[in-house]
Order: C-alpha cells, then sequence, then structure tokens
C-alpha cells in the first residue's frame, strides 16, 4: 500500500510540474500587495514555467469573457523535441513552447496546443482560434473550435489536438507572393492579414530600402537588417490568398483594428529607431500610408490599435537628445491625423546610465479611451486617465525582465493585465492582473 501511495504521489507530482494537452490544471493564483504603490496584485501563474502573454496588439480574452490567452516555454511544458527547418532549408531539432488558457472564475490553465506550432489567434467574434503551422514546407492555416474543445478538456476527454483543426488553406509557394511571416486576424474573422519578406524586388526597390536603413550608435539597440516585405490577406473561408501591397521596408508589429474589418496597422521594423516607424493600410483598397509623420528626433514605437478612431504609441525619451521634445505615450486619431500627448513619468528621476528616468516604453488602452497604461524602463506599470492626465503608480520593480511588462485592459476595461519578472529576480515571468474596480480613482 506504501508503494502505491508513493506513485500516486509521484504521479500528482508530475501532473503538477508539467501541463500536457487537454489536462485541466489546478489554480495557480495568489494576491499579494505591492510594497511600493500599496495596490493588490493577483498573480496568475508560479514561478515554475516562464509564462507570457501573446503580445499588447493582439486579443488575449475569449469573446465571451471566460477566458484568458497566454504562452509557455518548455519549462512548463513536457513536449518531445521535434524537428524544424530553417530559413536556409536546413533541419534542426527543438523543443515547442505552447499556448494555453486560463479559465478567469476558477483560475485553472489548460494546454491548447500540442506538438510544433508556428502561432496563433483568437476570433473576434466567437470561440474559436486560428491556428497556423507548417506541415512539410508548406504553411498551413487551421481553425479550432474552442467551445468543443473546453467542455471536451473539462469532462477529461480531451482528444488529439489535431481532431479539434479544421483545415482552411496553404499560404501559396511563389516568388511573387513571398515567405509568411507575422500575421493577425481582422474585425469579424473573414481575413488573416500576413506580413511576408520577399526577394523579387528591382534595384530600385533595395536603393529605397537602404536609403533609409537604421545605422545605429555604439549605446543605440542591435540593428535588424532590413528586407523587401509586402501585406497578403487569406480569406479564411476559402483560403484563398491574395495581394494587398508590397514595401520596401521590414514589416514588423502587424495589426488589425477590433472595430473595422479592413484597416491594418504595421511598422518598420529595426531593432532601433525608424526614419518613419507607423504605417495604416487599408486592405479593401490595396492601398498604404505613413500614420504619424516622424520629426528626426521623434523615436516611435509598439503602436497599438486603442479604439475605432485611436492608435497609441509612445515616442521615447530614453536619451538626452531625445527629451529636448514632447514624449510619452501619444495617441492619433485615425480619421482626422490630430495628435494627443498624454505625457511621461520618471523623467524627473535618475538621468544616469540606470534605466530610471527614462519613461515609458509600451502602452495600451481601454476601449472605451477614458484610460491608457504604460510600462517603464525602470519597471513600473502605470495607469493614465486620458480625459485629466493624472498618472497612477501601479506595480513597481517588475525587472523588465526576461521580457517587458506589455500592460494590458480586458476588453470591459476594468482588468489590467501585465507580465513580471518581480517572483523569480529576473529569471521568468508570472502573468498578472489587477482589478481595477477595487481602486477609489478608477471608480470615480
Amino acid at each position: 500500500m506504501k508503494k502505491v501511495l508513493i506513485a500516486a504521489a509521484l504521479l500528482v507530482a508530475s501532473i503538477s510540474a508539467y501541463a500536457q494537452f487537454g489536462v485541466m490544471m489546478p489554480s495557480e493564483k495568489k494576491n499579494v500587495k505591492d510594497p511600493n504603490t500599496g495596490v493588490t496584485l493577483t498573480v496568475l501563474t508560479n514561478t515554475e514555467g516562464n509564462d507570457k502573454f501573446i503580445y499588447q496588439t493582439d486579443p488575449m480574452w475569449t469573446p465571451d469573457g471566460k477566458w484568458l490567452h497566454f504562452r509557455s516555454s518548455s519549462d512548463r511544458v513536457k513536449s518531445e523535441p521535434v524537428k524544424g527547418i530553417d530559413r536556409q532549408g536546413k533541419e534542426y531539432t527543438y523543443v515547442p513552447g505552447q499556448y494555453f488558457f486560463m479559465e478567469i472564475a476558477t483560475g485553472k490553465t489548460v494546454q491548447v496546443t500540442d506538438g510544433s506550432v508556428g502561432s496563433v489567434f483568437l476570433a473576434n467574434k466567437s470561440n474559436k482560434l486560428f491556428v497556423n503551422k507548417r506541415v512539410g514546407q508548406d504553411w498551413n492555416m487551421y481553425e479550432m473550435n474552442l467551445d468543443t474543445f473546453f467542455a471536451d478538456a473539462k469532462a477529461g476527454k480531451a482528444k488529439a489536438f489535431d481532431s479539434y483543426l479544421k483545415y482552411i488553406g496553404t499560404f501559396p509557394q511563389t516568388e511573387e507572393m513571398g515567405r509568411p511571416g507575422g500575421w493577425c486576424v481582422n474585425s469579424d474573422d473573414t481575413y488573416a492579414f500576413i506580413s511576408v519578406s520577399r526577394q523579387n524586388g528591382t534595384p530600385e526597390d533595395y536603393a529605397e530600402m537602404q536609403k533609409h536603413e537604421f545605422n545605429p550608435r555604439p549605446d543605440q539597440p542591435k540593428k535588424i537588417t532590413q528586407s523587401l516585405s509586402g501585406l497578403r490577406k487569406m480569406d479564411l473561408k476559402t483560403g484563398e490568398v491574395t495581394m494587398i501591397a508590397n514595401v520596401n521596408f521590414k514589416v514588423g508589429h502587424i495589426q488589425a483594428s477590433r472595430y473595422r474589418p479592413n484597416e491594418i496597422v504595421f511598422c518598420c521594423e529595426t531593432g532601433g529607431d525608424a526614419h518613419q516607424r507607423m504605417w495604416y493600410a487599408d486592405a479593401n483598397t490595396n492601398t498604404f500610408k505613413p500614420l504619424y509623420v516622424e520629426t528626426p528626433l521623434d523615436w516611435v514605437t509598439h503602436e497599438t490599435f486603442g479604439t475605432e478612431d485611436y492608435v497609441y504609441f509612445n515616442v521615447l525619451g530614453w536619451q538626452p537628445q531625445l527629451r529636448k521634445q514632447a514624449h510619452g505615450i501619444f495617441r492619433i486619431n485615425l480619421r482626422t491625423d490630430d495628435i494627443d500627448c498624454l505625457g511621461n513619468v520618471e523623467m524627473d528621476k535618475d538621468r544616469s546610465s540606470s534605466l530610471t528616468g527614462r519613461g515609458f516604453w509600451h502602452c495600451n488602452s481601454t476601449r472605451d479611451n477614458k484610460w491608457a497604461a504604460g510600462d517603464t524602463f525602470a519597471g513600473s506599470i502605470w495607469l493614465i486617465d486620458v480625459e485629466t492626465g493624472h498618472k497612477y503608480h501601479i506595480a513597481s520593480d517588475i525587472k523588465m525582465a526576461p521580457d517587458h511588462g506589455h500592460p494590458f485592459f480586458s476588453p470591459d476595461g476594468t482588468k489590467l493585465c501585465f507580465q513580471s519578472g518581480h517572483y523569480s529576480d529576473g529569471k521568468r515571468l508570472n502573468l498578472v492582473m489587477v482589478d481595477l474596480t477595487k481602486l477609489p480613482y478608477f471608480k470615480k
């Protein structure tokens, strides 16, 4: 009997240490009070894994508001090594991370992907997950019905991952279409917008690309090599892929409006500054244009759709010369091009070589335009009343390691989520949530 109990205990420990596909895992939530701000933080995950929210530009709550989406590395996932093909066509072996959902009411988590998956994107209108994965040399798109999967997982009857996938289409392997990269899904779940790299440019294309290439100084971030890129769209009913536009720079942070199905915002990705960071595209007319035309001193970064009419973004103030003009969290009206500056924080403190004093890095907003949030270089999370400009310190010492805070709001604007390296001294990330309705200034 003793051996049986020991074996059972080891089995429970094993299950607790590693989540498996379709298995509902116990809640890891705990409440702590930030010692510097006094705000109660709900730490959603423990420090055993390395858990990350998807990104503040993408939906992370199911449309019914019951489940929160995140991903985790092999620290949480017990996956078998798989083989992949790199861009040079060479085979390599790796242990893939996986995607998860947390049930808000219970705190329980469930692994929603298995094996080798490229990336996923939540639908905006129904509880579906769009899944991209490579099968051989093919870049395939699938649809997954989450209601069916959640019901099976709760009943302890989850089937194999592939059995939940409905095939949509394959990206065509042609020189004209290019090589697919990042992607997102539009507001009515009819199209996936896909960024591509391409090799079919003219000498004029390459000359234009090199003209604006970012050449960093020794104290600036590492450069990302520019490449000719483009935007494509895949019909999520038929799988047909068509052209939107080609551009002469490397496309990054492609995101779709949550309100208008034709609107896209993307960026010129350099790893540092860009001559023109933000761009806007219309998938109906296949046109694109700069969004917020920059001055030479503007260091623009981390744009995100806030509301139907506003895109929020950061103008950095992390170097002395950048602080000679307005910087901090901004927003631009997509219909009028009017600009609002919500300001910065920490700029009156230390301006030495430390990270304190450099201000905001990433931002987000509620869908009613009433509140904005940002993380700072120094590792703090702040809430901003958009109407009054008042700023409220929410969390401190999140380390900004091994990744940044990336704050974002729940669809109803009552919860603020971010990731923090505080609880593992910057070694791994925990997921954190704040119930804003508990804060007196938010209620006002």
